[in-house]
């Protein structure tokens, strides 16, 4: 058997069986779906007809309560109740009844009857009808029925009232002297809407029906040869539908339907169906097309893969083969053409590489010799001349030496000042990013694009953060925060973050704990978390198979907690142990090639322990694992630990805070009302478009008294609170705020958010704080923290369109700002400046504008400085031309904002 027949009877079965499979699923999906459009039909049908027929009788039951009202009426009612002379009441009504006839002529006749039940008196349209009794009603109050009568296609229907009449003493009391019974013949086809031209067309392959309790049919369209009455177990089978609400199949004198029931007023059952081989008729073409497609694939793949595999890869070969054979017999004048560029075209090339290495062997054998002990006298001379060269190497080297140490602290003071300019155009790449992709991207592949991008910016901001936080460890300029912190929510944080990287590599990762162990400790929560993400993030890049375990616990004398990382990875050797504490170094460069890093994580976390009281130790064996243990100092006498330790697993499992390996986190829809104090109109408008995309009910309002009174009448759940306001402040409202008892989230919206300005916000009582320009992510979060509900909804972004939209207002409202900036023209105007340029820089970089946030800041900042100086709101013409010239900057860089000329 051939090569090319091999691989077609190989590969065949891998083609025609999923073909197969995938053709009969595709014919019961058709199937399954079409039954499933025509019983959801069939249920709207039957809720239509049944809901038609009770406006009818409520339409009934108003034109009899007509009769009842009319003044006639009532007056020979009032008579007849004295004498009870039904002679009399008959002729004073004849007049009466007359004209309500040919008002409604679909009614067949009024009865009247007497508390008795004994008939008064009835009124017929065209004479009585015969063996025709509806006393028998009588005891139901205020109630309809379907009175059969001739055939299932003309059923009377029936209305029925108590008779009452007033006191003969003029009172307003009613007395019940009797029933009164509205009977009538209805155009049932015109009733039940079976001629109507709605979505509800009525064709001749469906069937109405509407049956009494035990199955008597009252009426039915059409007949279909059914009879008066429905088999017993027939019609509990399609009773029981309409209490599931699901239709049923049914056989009735070799007829197949498919009906939906619903019951109404608890005593008829309609029914509304279709014959069954109506259903899948409309599906036949579709059914064909996936045979015939099946079928086609069956016969033409074969062929394909035949014919391709034959000029692809056989002929080739043979090609080969008899190139091979010429050459064996001496023959190395041939050379292979190379059919295209694949592993096919690479064999050729190499075989003609090949052929050609043999020639050179053959015409250079004689003269190797000679050409070999020439190269062994010059590589001596070589030799010689280096070892001259290495002597004075060595005495540049020591030189050297000196020059390098005075270049390392002015490198670690370039690395600090350049990682921060570094961070300025990529904090603008990655917010750019940020922003369309938040919209909605019609091209599948530019959002791929835009991902990597956000992805590759993301690895270059965290690279640049490592190399930022080595050069202040380097210069002893990086700050630790000593607070107490909850070690559970650490823990748990570290665990959230990296449960999944191990899961996506389908590692063990367990946290495990040696009790006692504090609740709560001392320490800066920010480096520690960089120390465990950087030692459990390598432990599990590293490991390809196995576990990652955590291992906690705590030392009371030494006041120490101790975190061992346990991983079965690829391990190191003594020789990279001594080193891998160095910056920049890995394993070796394969190691960097496969798993990347730059070789910082290690240092820095060494380092940051050091900060922290203590250090970090390491255990490896090549191709074993590794283990590294961090200790560092959690309380001293300054930061004594309380007396809450975790003694057990019970007292953890009290904890809210659920500490497991790998924990699912279920997004959640967020409801509620949120408060936004911000006095910038178009800042307004961007807070009104993020929170109308998470459908959230809010209020806007403009300054921080409006803030108060809002919070005072109504309840919020969440509140933003810009900090710099007119009439009254954020700091000032949220002070108000929390001294009327209102414990409300309330988040701080500022574009000054050092470290003093945080602190001033949270002693006011804010919960935190939001930089402007706003991250619409972040601000999403802190949403989602604070409202949420069960429901697994996620929250819609702000489209392209809107976006277009909110830019266009924006820039409206920066022609505003330019005006009112140019009629700023002297020293005394320099707070209303300051507080203009707050507002720029608060909003623009929301709107993808962070150079004009930049330029408005500084201005900001220079107004604050000058008026700090001053002790006044003015200041002298000289610092005022400083301020001007930073004005009309400012100016300029929105005029091209407003005209577009600098996109």
């Amino acid at each position: 058997m051939r090569l090319q027949q091999k691989a077609v009877l190989f590969t065949l079965p891998f083609i025609l069986i999923p073909t197969l499979i995938l053709g009969w699923l595709s014919i019961r999906y058709t199937e399954s779906a079409q039954r499933q459009i025509a019983n959801a039909s069939l249920q709207t049908d039957v809720n239509y007809r049944s809901d038609t027929l009770n406006r009818y009788f409520e339409s009934e039951r108003t034109t009899l309560n007509t009769f009842l009202n009319s003044s006639e009426f009532k007056k020979v009612t009032s008579e007849w109740s004295l004498d009870n002379d039904s002679l009399m009441f008959e002729s004073q009504l004849s007049q009466v009844s007359r004209v309500f006839f040919n008002t409604y002529p679909n009614v067949v006749a009024i009865r009247v009857f007497d508390n008795s039940l004994s008939e008064v008196t009835t009124f017929w349209t065209d004479g009585p009808l015969s063996n025709f009794n509806t006393s028998g009603f009588l005891k139901s109050y205020n109630d309809w029925h379907i009175l059969d009568h001739e055939s299932s296609n003309t059923p009377l229907s029936m209305i029925q009232t108590p008779w009452f009449s007033s006191d003969v003493s003029g009172h307003s009391m009613l007395n019940s002297i009797g029933f009164i019974q509205l009977i009538s013949k209805p155009n049932w086809l015109e009733t039940l809407r079976l001629d109507s031209k709605d979505g509800n067309s009525f064709s001749s392959e469906h069937q109405i029906m509407i049956t009494s309790q035990k199955g008597k049919i009252l009426f039915a369209y059409p007949q279909f040869d059914l009879g008066d009455e429905l088999p017993a177990q027939i019609f509990q089978k399609l009773k029981d539908s309409a209490t599931t609400h699901a239709a049923v199949e049914t056989t009735n004198n070799g007829l197949q339907m498919d009906y939906a029931a619903r019951i109404v007023e608890n005593r008829f059952l309609v029914l509304y169906g279709h014959k069954k081989q109506s259903v899948f008729a409309a599906d036949t073409a579709y059914t064909w097309i996936s045979i015939l497609t099946v079928l086609l694939t069956i016969v033409i793949s074969p062929i394909l893969l035949y014919v391709n595999f034959s000029r692809m890869i056989v002929e080739p070969i043979e090609k080969l083969t008899s190139a091979k054979r010429q050459v064996a017999q001496g023959n190395l004048d041939i050379k292979l053409d190379m059919p295209r560029q694949d592993e096919i075209g690479d064999l050729f090339a190499a075989f003609n590489v090949m052929v050609r290495q043999l020639i050179v062997y053959r015409e250079n054998e004689s003269d190797s010799r000679l050409k070999l002990e020439y190269k062994v006298r010059e590589r001596t001379e070589e030799l010689e001349s280096t070892n001259t060269a290495l002597a004075k190497s060595n005495k540049a080297l020591e030189s050297a030496k000196e020059l390098s140490e005075q270049a390392n602290e002015l490198k670690s003071a370039f690395v600090a000042n350049i990682s921060h300019e570094i961070r300025t155009p990529l904090t603008a790449i990655l917010g750019f990013t940020e922003q369309v992709l938040s919209t909605e991207l019609k091209d599948p592949h530019q959002a791929e694009l835009l991902n990597r991008v956000l992805k590759s910016g993301r690895h270059l901001l965290a690279l640049i953060n490592d190399i930022l936080d080595l050069s202040k460890i380097e210069s002893n300029k990086l700050d630790i925060e000593i607070q107490e912190i909850q070690l559970f929510d650490l823990l748990q944080d570290v665990n959230t973050l990296l449960a999944s990287q191990a899961n996506k590599k389908d590692l063990d990762f367990n946290f495990s704990f040696r009790f006692p162990l504090p609740a709560k400790i001392w320490t800066d929560p920010t480096r520690l978390r960089q120390i465990l993400i950087n030692l459990a993030s390598n432990a599990i890049k590293f490991t390809e198979a196995g576990s990652v375990n955590v291992d906690v616990w705590f030392d009371p004398d030494t006041n120490k907690l101790f975190v061992k990382v346990i991983d079965t990875g690829i391990g190191m050797s003594e020789e990279v142990q001594k080193r891998i504490f160095s910056p920049f170094v890995q394993a070796d460069v394969s190691i960097s090639r496969k798993f990347g890093g730059t070789g910082l994580g290690l240092v820095i976390s060494n380092s940051l322990a050091k900060l922290l009281g203590g250090n970090i130790e390491l255990e490896s064996q090549l191709g074993r694992g590794s283990t590294f243990t961090i200790n560092i100092s959690v309380a001293n006498d300054k930061h004594p630990l309380g007396d809450n330790f975790i003694n057990n697993e019970d007292d953890l499992a009290a904890i809210t805070t659920k500490y497991e390996s790998q924990e699912v986190y279920t997004e959640k829809q967020i409801s509620g009302k949120v408060l936004v104090a911000e006095d910038v109109e178009d800042n307004q408008y961007l807070f009104a478009m993020i929170l109308d995309s998470l459908s959230l009910d809010y209020e806007i309002v403009g300054n921080g008294k409006l803030a108060v009174e809002k919070v005072l009448t109504n309840d919020y759940d969440l509140i933003l609170m810009d900090m710099q306001m007119p009439i009254m402040g954020g700091l000032e409202a949220t002070k108000l705020i929390r001294q009327a008892g209102e414990d409300t989230p309330i988040y701080a919206l500022t574009a000054n958010v050092m470290r003093e300005d945080v602190a001033l916000h949270m002693e006011a009582g804010c919960d935190g704080t939001i930089g402007k320009p706003v991250d619409r992510a972040e601000l999403i979060t802190i949403i989602k923290s604070h409202l949420t509900s069960e429901s697994n909804d996620e929250s819609k972004l702000i489209n392209d369109d809107t976006m277009k939209d909110l830019i266009t207002f924006y820039k409206s409202q920066l022609e505003k700002q330019v005006e009112l900036l140019q009629t700023l023209k002297g020293p005394q105007d320099i707070e209303a400046l300051k507080g203009e340029c707050h507002k720029i820089k608060g909003s623009a970089g929301s709107y993808g504008y962070d150079h004009l946030t930049e330029i408005a800041g500084e201005l900001e900042s220079t107004c604050r400085v000058l008026i700090e100086q001053s002790g006044t709101d003015a200041v002298s013409n000289m610092q005022w031309q400083t301020v001007q010239l930073m004005t009309d900057e400012l100016i300029a860089d929105i005029k091209k904002v407003i005209t577009g000329s600098d996109e």
